[in-house]
């Protein structure tokens, strides 16, 4: 059985060659490496949807695990190369832009290291600036991964308080009323998902049937993107193709759909602190 830890890696590049020479880094370093895909299509330079990718799915993998996050639009500037290790025991490589964001705030960093770059780069790539995804961080993670260096080695502790961070709109609840921000979307299908927890509406006494009016507003913009009467179902088949409905997403917070259709694509809804999203209980049993 092999013991050493997986590498997950994501990036905004599409799955393309860029991707596939990190990944044969990966296997230069240690062929005897199990490198697998997170997701490769992230919006370009959207570190805020690297972060929420990330949260996605390091819950789900064994600790220990070397997650590779390249959103990189500051390559070859003075922002961070670095080495978060989270209170899991996974550890995450990536630029320090906002992209530990979620992952700081639900799972915890318990330390973070800036790449030594002199002992952790590919050799022979010191005129390319603008690659550390191949250069610099596959390298590093696969080192790490394999067991060739410790994370004391991949170079000096900075502190916590210091990592770039984005802002995430604390959620509210009062009475029947609840407020937050558009924390994650799934632009293949359209599922928008807030970041309040799914328990809220449990707490609250939000049951399946019953209506909310919904509105969802981008800042600066007067008027609502979205607005009407959405029923709480357990999943997409409660409602007709073409009409809305609210759930509890994969990540147990407060997500909002259309059946069969795309609600982010239809209404151009985007993600961040920008994008806010209210809801009231109106009807009981949807009656």
């Amino acid at each position: 059985m092999n013991s050493k830890a997986a590498v997950v890696m994501q990036t905004d590049f599409t799955k393309d060659i860029s991707v596939c020479t990190m990944q044969g880094v990966c296997m230069m370093v240690d062929p005897t490496l199990r490198v697998f895909d997170n997701t490769h299509d992230i919006k370009s330079f959207d570190t805020y949807q690297a972060s929420t990718c990330l949260s996605y799915v390091v819950d789900f993998w064994p600790a220990g695990t070397v997650f590779v996050s390249v959103v990189d639009p500051g390559v070859g500037t003075d922002r961070r190369a670095c080495v978060a290790k989270l209170k899991n025991g996974s550890y995450v490589v990536t630029p320090d832009n906002g992209t530990l964001t979620h992952v700081a705030k639900y799972i915890g960093v318990e330390a973070v290291r800036v790449i030594n770059e002199e002992a952790h780069r590919l050799k022979n790539t010191a005129q390319c600036n603008i690659f550390h995804g191949r250069d610099v961080f596959a390298y590093c993670a696969a080192k790490l991964a394999a067991g060739i260096i410790t994370y004391e080695e991949v170079g000096p502790e900075y502190p916590i308080e210091e990592i770039v961070l984005h802002e995430i709109i604390p959620y509210q609840w009062e009475g029947n009323k609840f407020f937050g921000m558009i924390d994650t979307a799934d632009y293949h299908f359209g599922l928008i998902c807030s970041n309040i927890p799914a328990d809220v509406f449990e707490k609250a006494g939000v049951s399946y049937g019953d209506l909310l009016n919904v509105k969802i507003r981008k800042q600066g913009q007067e008027e609502p993107v979205f607005s009407g009467k959405v029923p709480f179902c357990d999943s997409f088949g409660s409602v007709a193709e073409g009409e809305p409905l609210l759930m509890v997403s994969e990540t147990l917070q407060i997500q909002i759909a259309i059946n069969y259709e795309n609600m982010s694509e239809k209404y151009g809804i985007q993600v961040g602190p920008n994008w806010t999203i209210e809801m009231e209980l109106c009807e009981k049993g949807g009656k």
